[in-house]
Formats: C-alpha cells, sequence, structure tokens
C-alpha cells in the first residue's frame, strides 16, 4: 500500500510539473530552474506575496483543499478530512516544491521557517489558488450533470423543463470541480445491476420486519419511509447545501423490533459504520448540533432516545442555515445545515410540530421481539461489511439510475411540508420504483398520545414500579423531583415559567385513570386535596 501510495504521489508531482511547463510557454514566462528532483523550486528572496501566489500555483492541484475556514487534506485511511497546520505544511509541501534559501553560492533547497508558511497560508493570493471542498464521500455517489442549473419547484412535484439535457451520474473518484466534492472510492460496486434484481435484493431483506400497519391491508407507508431513508442518503448530492431533508425516525412497540438495525440499513451502504449518540440533556445537545454543523456532518444519529421535545432539535431540523458556537471561542459562524438527523426509540409519541418535520417508521411486533428468529439473520457487523455495502449500493444505483433512464418521472404526491425540495425528488424515486411505496402518506398508526402525556405516563408507571402493594401519595413537588431525576421533566412541562403549575394542567388529563407498571401491576392514579396542597394517590388494584 505505502509503495502505491508514493507512485500515486510520484505521478501526481509529474502531472504538476508537466502542467506548469505547459502553462508557462503559453503565458511566455520562464519557470524557476529544477534541483534535480523532478519538482518545481520557489525561491525565497522575494516578496511574500510573490511567493505565495507561485507555491499556491503549484498547489493548485495537489490533494491540499479549502473547506470552510481552514485548509485540509484528505485522510484516505480513515475517510476524513485532516486539518493542515503550518508546522504541517512546512514539510508537507516538500513533497510538491522546493524553496529555495539564497547563499553565497547561489541558492541551496531548505525547509520554511514556521513564520513563512503561516505567512503563506494567511494570503489570499495562496487561498484563491487552492480548490475549495464542500463534502468527502467514502462511495461514489450520484449528481446531477446538464449544462444549467437543476431547479426544484417546492409548489409542486420535480419538474425539468421537457428540452433539459439533465441527466444523473455517478461522481467520479477524486475532485469533482462542479460539486466540489472529494470522493474516495471505499467501496466498488456493480453500476449495471437490473432494476428486478435490485428490487428482489430489497425486498428480501426488509420482508421480515414487522412494520405497524396503517389498516389491515396496509404496511406501505412505514415501509416506504425506510425506501426514502436509504435513496435520500445515497442521493444527498443531489441537493444543495441548506435544503431541508426530514429528520428520520424509527419508532418500535419495543426493544428488540429492529429499529437501529434499520437505521443502520439506511447509513452504513454510504458512510460505513455509523457513530451514535443517545440524546442528551439540551446543553449538551446544543453543543453536538454545533459540532455537527461546523464539521459539515451528513448525518446525526441519536439512538435509542426516551423524549424527542427539544426545542434546540426543532430549530436545527428547520432551518437551512445554522449559526453554531466554536468551541472554546464566544464567537459563532454561519453554516449552511447539511446535516440529517436520524433517531430511533420504543413508544416514541411526537409532538405536533416535531411531525411535521419527520417521516416516521413505525414498527409493531405483537409477540416478544427478542425470541423471533430469522431465516436469515441480519447484524449490524453483516452491514458494516464491504460486501455488504456493495451489494445495497448496487441496488440503489439500479433504482435510481432507472428513475434518471426513464426521463425522471415527477410524483405529485410527493410533499412533505418542511422539507418539499427533498421530498419531491426522493418521493419521484420512490414511487417510480413501486407506486404502493408511500412514504408522506398520512400517519395514522399511532403508539401514544402526544409526548408530553406520554412522558408523564412513563413518569408516573415508573414511580409506581418502586411502590409497595399498599400504595403511597405524592405532593406535586415530589413528582417535580421524581420527573427531574428521570429527566422527563422538560418533556412534560416544556419550558413554562411556572413548572409546577405546569405539571398541575398536565395531571388533570390522567386523574382517575388506570395504569399497569413496570412489575405488571395495574394501579389507579388520582388527586386529594388536603390542607397543605394537592396529593397525588397511587392506589394498586
Amino acid at each position: 500500500m505505502n509503495d502505491q501510495n508514493e507512485s500515486n504521489d510520484q505521478e501526481l508531482i509529474r502531472k504538476i510539473r508537466h502542467g506548469l511547463d505547459l502553462a508557462a510557454k503559453a503565458a511566455n514566462i520562464e519557470l524557476p530552474e529544477q534541483n534535480g528532483q523532478d519538482l518545481p523550486t520557489v525561491q525565497l528572496d522575494q516578496p511574500v506575496s510573490k511567493i505565495a501566489h507561485e507555491i499556491g500555483t503549484i498547489l493548485t492541484p495537489a490533494p491540499l483543499f479549502w473547506f470552510h475556514t481552514s485548509f485540509v487534506t484528505i485522510g484516505k485511511e480513515r475517510g476524513e478530512f485532516e486539518l493542515m497546520t503550518t508546522d504541517r505544511f512546512r514539510t508537507w509541501v516538500e513533497k510538491y516544491l522546493y524553496v529555495m534559501k539564497p547563499n553565497r553560492a547561489g541558492y541551496t533547497a531548505a525547509t520554511m521557517t514556521r513564520d513563512m508558511a503561516g505567512m503563506i497560508m494567511a494570503s489570499d493570493l495562496f487561498r484563491e489558488k487552492i480548490r475549495e471542498v464542500k463534502s468527502l464521500n467514502k462511495v461514489r455517489l450520484p449528481a446531477w450533470r446538464g449544462s444549467s442549473e437543476v431547479k426544484v419547484d417546492p409548489r409542486q412535484a420535480f419538474w425539468l423543463e421537457p428540452e433539459s439535457d439533465f441527466q444523473i451520474e455517478l461522481l467520479p473518484p477524486g475532485y469533482d470541480e462542479r460539486t466540489k466534492t472529494y470522493t474516495l472510492e471505499e467501496v466498488e460496486y456493480r453500476r449495471d445491476l437490473p432494476l428486478e434484481e435490485a428490487r428482489t435484493f430489497l425486498t428480501e431483506i426488509l420482508e421480515s420486519f414487522p412494520w405497524a400497519r396503517e389498516d389491515e391491508n396496509s404496511n406501505s407507508r412505514s415501509t416506504g419511509v425506510h425506501f426514502a431513508a436509504m435513496i435520500g442518503v445515497f442521493c444527498n448530492c443531489l441537493f444543495k447545501e441548506g435544503t431541508i431533508k426530514p429528520m428520520i425516525v424509527y419508532n418500535g412497540n419495543q426493544p428488540g423490533s429492529g429499529k437501529s438495525l434499520l437505521m443502520r440499513m439506511a447509513l452504513c451502504p454510504v458512510h460505513g459504520e455509523p457513530a451514535e449518540s443517545s440524546k442528551p440533556n439540551n446543553e449538551e445537545l446544543r453543543k453536538i448540533l454545533d459540532i455537527a454543523a461546523l464539521q459539515s456532518k451528513p448525518y446525526l444519529v441519536l439512538d435509542d432516545v426516551a423524549s424527542l421535545y427539544s426545542n434546540e432539535l426543532n430549530r436545527f431540523t428547520n432551518s437551512p442555515v445554522h449559526e453554531p458556537r466554536i468551541l472554546g471561542k464566544s464567537q459563532t459562524e454561519k453554516r449552511y445545515n447539511v446535516t440529517q438527523v436520524f433517531t430511533t426509540g420504543n413508544m416514541l409519541s411526537l409532538a405536533e410540530d416535531l411531525v411535521r418535520r419527520c417521516l416516521v417508521v413505525d414498527l409493531f411486533e405483537a409477540t416478544k421481539a427478542t425470541e423471533r428468529r430469522f431465516e436469515n439473520e441480519l447484524t449490524p457487523d453483516w452491514l458494516c461489511l464491504n460486501e455488504t455495502r456493495a451489494k445495497f449500493l448496487a441496488a440503489l444505483w439500479a433504482i435510481v439510475r432507472h428513475w434518471s433512464e426513464n426521463g425522471m418521472p415527477a410524483f405529485k404526491e410527493a410533499r412533505h411540508t418542511s422539507a418539499p425540495q427533498w421530498a419531491s425528488v426522493i418521493g419521484a424515486i420512490v414511487n417510480h420504483l413501486n407506486p404502493g411505496l408511500l412514504p408522506f402518506a398520512k400517519r395514522t398508526f399511532s403508539l401514544g398520545g402526544d409526548e408530553s402525556t406520554a412522558a408523564l405516563e412513563a413518569l408516573i408507571c415508573s414511580i409506581a414500579s418502586d411502590l409497595e402493594p399498599s400504595g403511597d401519595e405524592f405532593t406535586t413537588a415530589e413528582l417535580i423531583s421524581a420527573a427531574e431525576e428521570l429527566n422527563l421533566l422538560e418533556a412534560i412541562a416544556g419550558h413554562a415559567k411556572d413548572q409546577r403549575k405546569a405539571l398541575g394542567h398536565r395531571l388533570k388529563k390522567i386523574r382517575g385513570r388506570t395504569f399497569t407498571d413496570k412489575r405488571n401491576r395495574k394501579f389507579n392514579f388520582g388527586k386529594q386535596d388536603k390542607s397543605y396542597g394537592a396529593v397525588y394517590p397511587f392506589k394498586f388494584l
């Protein structure tokens, strides 16, 4: 591998020198003499502006890029951007050129000083010669090709002018000027898979999942949402920075229903093993969202969450621009939001304003999920194998390619109020694959009521589980304290100024009802007014 890398570097160096020779000849410019190493040279006894311009010109085709506010290189081993510092730049640049220091005998090659490296990297004349990169892809992804800009009308389904020359092609490995992306071909996959083979492969994989049915005859909405999630991740490069994408929610009725496996299935083909985190409190979540925005992360996973109530999350998923705070500093930077959020949880009840920003996969397993057996067992490790990723990528490309080759037909029902552009394109592709898949149909299946009520029910069921059969009673203050310990108070009372009063209003909705605690005991929840205030008794039946 090292020999191959060295060979690639030498080939790039030869191309750089050849390109400089041609440009110099065309402009009637005499290049500096070579030093016997087949590398361009730059003399240090000239103004810094000229040094910066010359070095920038030489490095234009080199694998150095401008990413937001920093210079980066491509870390091919980990598939990540690596920051270029002044200390690193001093020796890294010597793979592509030599700086020549004057002396009595003429010039000798030297390593530039830290100050010189800093001045070069700070120069606008250097910066304007370095190519901008907006994203780093681990595999080849679809992108638009055509003579003008693709337009998506949010008032109707995706459309193209009848005489347009747009088509969709896979991005080439390496740098693509039009999209300003860099592609690592981490996984090679088949690019001519027939559509029927792709359909059969995905159908067989997905048929064993317990998709919740909207009615007795249909499970098309949840299945359609998952197809939209997979195709949407694969087609990320079809959308401009700042295009709103819906949050994808995998909601199960019990552990083991397959929600995390489906989430990984949507992300693994394109990104490899996904990084996951549980939903932290609001302050920690704000930091996680800021990091995602600063690093232009294509996805963020909140796995196995207990609650989705969060104003921070609402704003993040519904805004084309995010202004994150730079860690350790008091300043912020504007970023186009390119991060799509994926969430999993059990019995998640979604507030109405959040439902508008989501596409929800509901899974309902009637039997005990952990005791199910599959003919072909699916595991997270299997999904992360390059061989498996190649199969999914080939199938996804077959679906997108077939839609493109058949004129990119629109689908007028592909509408999402918060993410109209994303929905119109992805919905059209899903519908072309199978008109019976309806990811944007109304969600009539529900595992519970509004989120605040569900959180309140979770609170009292948790309290009851710790009680003796004789029961007990609690004051409002004690219920608030218990809600804080269980991290449920925010979901129940929101940001109310008087949380005691807000909790009291919520408790009115469930007084007199019978519930089942975690120990499978039925109990009645009520209210009594006493001289020192209201108390809420738990009485087991």
